[in-house]
């Protein structure tokens, strides 16, 4: 019996964006991930990129959370400009039906616009550790209490030297969340780092 996105209890909305998007089953990533995010637990997930890991924390995130909602729901930090402004568009692609606002946060652009579109009703912040940081710590964002956070590509995090951001952010943010985190390799410092901030989590892995 194969598995398909509608078996998966996800919102109708998110399920014609997907078939609109011309994904026919889920990838192995997305069948561990869908129903243990959709059921709420943290997560650590082992994945290379390229393996539909986006769509496998996207779609049962844009499931669980109503666009109505005020305030920015979901936060999901990656180590680059270039992955932050990929995810955010799948998640607004796979939104779209719902209605999803997504806004992109990176250095190098005006904070201003940044913080002008997150206001305007944005429910998913994508992020770059540096910029968020920078907001958390000015006090730029105020009321800011996502309930779902994702780390991307941790190991890269870690790589490019994000590590002591990324747990500074965690500090700013609410203990009451579903945090998950994603990452292709797990070096020493990144299975700490999946203790301090997940609770419990169940673990996935699809090694290619």
């Amino acid at each position: 019996m194969n598995t398909t996105f509608e078996s998966f209890e996800l919102d109708p909305a998110i399920v014609k964006a997907v078939t609109e998007a011309g994904f026919k089953e889920p990838s192995p990533i997305q069948e561990q991930a869908i129903p243990l995010v959709l059921q709420g637990d943290d997560i650590v997930a082992q994945a290379q990129t390229g393996t539909g890991k986006t769509a496998a924390f996207a779609l049962p995130i844009l499931s669980k959370i109503d666009p109505k909602t005020p305030g920015v729901q979901v936060l999901v930090i990656t180590p680059t400009r270039e992955l932050a402004t990929q995810v955010s568009d799948e998640m607004y692609m796979l939104g779209r039906f719902k209605g999803f606002k997504t806004v992109t946060v990176y250095g190098g652009s005006s904070y201003q616009r940044q913080l002008k579109l997150i206001a305007g009703g944005a429910s998913i912040v994508v992020a770059t550790p540096g910029r968020m940081l920078d907001l958390l710590k000015n006090g730029r964002l105020p009321n800011f209490n996502p309930s779902v956070v994702v780390l991307d590509e941790a190991d890269e995090m870690l790589d490019m030297g994000f590590l002591d951001d990324i747990k500074e952010i965690f500090t700013y943010l609410p203990s009451s969340r579903q945090t998950m985190l994603f990452s292709a390799t797990m070096p020493e410092p990144i299975k700490h780092l999946a203790k301090k901030i997940l609770k419990e989590p169940k673990f996935v892995s699809v090694t290619p």
